[in-house]
């Protein structure tokens, strides 16, 4: 079998409709003769570095994911339209319309075309370069550091191909001709473990290399320390992510968890915004001041209210003319100034309706993200993609399941303290008192897991559009009826002649509870 052949069965079955129907952010003029270009070694480094910036559309330019995934988690409430975002996040929430000409199919189909997108381009290069292939540019020997990324790539596709589907191709460079015209659809955690492992060797690959890759991730040059973090880093996110249910995620392996968590960042995981070379669709659409913007959900802030206010909503039936927006007072003061209608350090309050009454007033809220301010800084800051506080609140959700609860306290009360200013936690949750934040019942006093949570999910709104779903599923904050994943896309389906199937709606298969 010839090289040329090897590469085209390289792909999973999933990128073989990419060339007709892939949702391009930005025009590919770099590659014209894909055949050509895989064999220069310069333009197969470029292959594997650009499969970066894949990811970032995916996770903060898209609008199939920007408009959608963060109102499917309720981080964020719209009455807009786009990307299906007023179908999938009213109530009672709806079936999936995995029907291949439905707006919300495009949801699904530019996830799964472009994940494996990301996977096709590290496994060419990787084949390529175990055919003998040095990636040498200039004098410098670049072939290890470009096999380490393409590892780390490979693991972030599968992985969010086990985060967002229910099921998915797996193939790598060591995939034979044979097997691929045998490849079959293997449920998500397969794929999940598989991500797992390439992850690890991409870890192992950087270990203790001296070599730094400069111009990827716009404002940090990648070092091998870094990438080997990274590399533990998302490791740990998949594994703590992928849970479905709050049953699966307290059976997580929260030993292997802190494995990667002691091996991952040690501080924030920045990327620079620049106008006219990265930016931010997510921060935009949610910190305008425009009509096409987004307000913080009632279920993200609610659960900081102390007056009642967000009880008697809860209480409420979603056709209820009454469940509207409502004041909160809280004593977190990333929520609220000291009064309800002043501003908190990570929301500000509005006054104006911005949404459409007839498409549901329980989507209405007051308050808006404002931490970056306008638009978010979506093309001028230095922004923190993954955060450090995230892994403090990982490492004290996997600490809360071991039974360390006082350590798991402290994690959380590095951001509950600094940032929320509000009492410490104790190894027994919120401490009682008439203001106690979080109610996640607008009345009780929260849990301590449940403020561990409530951490998580006001500290991460803005880091990435998928956080907030890919989390709300696994602690059980999900709507009732939201499906927990997607099926594998309808025109996908139809191209393999298998049976179009679906997930989620209330009461349904696939759907949260």
């Amino acid at each position: 079998m010839n090289r040329s052949t090897r590469r085209a069965l390289a792909l999973a079955p999933g990128v073989l409709l990419l060339a007709g129907c892939m949702e391009l952010s930005v025009p590919n003029t770099n590659n014209p003769d894909r055949e050509l270009a895989i064999q220069n070694p310069g333009d197969v480094e470029t292959l594997v570095l650009g499969s970066w910036r894949t990811y970032w559309t995916r996770v903060h330019t898209s609008g199939s994911a920007v408009n959608s995934m963060p109102t499917v988690a309720d981080e964020h409430s719209v009455t807009y339209a786009n990307n299906a975002a007023l179908e999938l996040s009213s109530e009672p929430r709806v079936t999936f319309n995995n029907n291949s000409q439905a707006s919300s199919h495009e949801i699904a189909r530019f996830q799964w075309y472009d994940w494996y997108a990301v996977l096709s381009n590290a496994n060419e290069a990787l084949i390529v370069i175990n055919d003998g292939l040095e990636v040498v540019v200039g004098d410098e020997d670049r072939t290890q550091q470009t096999v380490a990324f393409a590892k780390l790539m490979q693991g972030l596709s599968l992985g969010h191909v086990a985060l967002l589907f229910d099921q998915g191709f797996i193939a790598d460079e060591n995939t034979s001709a044979e097997d691929l015209a045998d490849l079959e659809l293997v449920p998500y955690p397969e794929v999940l473990a598989t991500a797992i492992e390439s992850l690890e060797e991409a870890a192992q690959l950087a270990q203790g290399q001296s070599w730094v890759i400069a111009d990827v991730i716009p404002g940090t040059p990648v070092s091998a320390e870094l990438l080997a973090q990274l590399a533990h880093t998302y490791a740990a996110r998949l594994l703590v992510y992928s849970a479905r249910t709050p049953e699966e995620r307290a059976a997580v392996n929260w030993d292997e968890v802190l494995f990667h968590l002691d091996r991952g960042i040690t501080e924030d995981h920045t990327v620079t915004l620049t106008s006219g070379v990265l930016t931010s669709s997510y921060l935009f659409r949610f910190s305008n001041t425009g009509t096409f913007a987004g307000r913080g959900d009632p279920k993200l802030i609610g659960p900081a209210d102390v007056s009642g206010n967000y009880a008697t909503w809860l209480a409420r039936d979603w056709s209820d003319a009454e469940k509207t927006k409502f004041l909160i007072t809280t004593p977190d003061r990333r929520i609220t100034g000291e009064t309800p209608e002043s501003n908190g350090k990570y929301f500000r309050y509005q006054s104006n309706d911005i949404f459409r009454a007839e498409r549901g007033l329980y989507h209405f809220s007051s308050y808006q993200f404002w931490r970056w301010g306008l638009r978010g800084g979506y093309n001028d800051r230095v922004h923190s993609f993954i955060p450090m506080s995230e892994m403090d609140l990982l490492r004290a959700e996997a600490l809360y399941f071991q039974g360390q609860r006082g350590a798991a306290a402290e994690l959380a009360n590095r951001t509950r303290t600094a940032n929320g200013e509000l009492p410490p936690l104790t190894a027994e949750g919120v401490p009682a008192s008439a203001d106690c934040v979080p109610r996640m019942d607008g009345v009780n006093c929260a849990s301590l897991l449940d403020a561990i949570y409530y951490e998580r999910m006001i500290e991460g709104v803005g880091t990435d559009a998928l956080r907030a779903y890919i989390d709300s599923r696994g602690i059980g904050r999900l709507s009732p009826g939201t499906f927990v994943h997607f099926p594998i896309p309808a025109r996908e389906l139809e191209t393999l002649g298998l049976p179009i199937y679906t997930w989620g709606g209330v009461g349904q298969p696939g759907a949260a509870r």
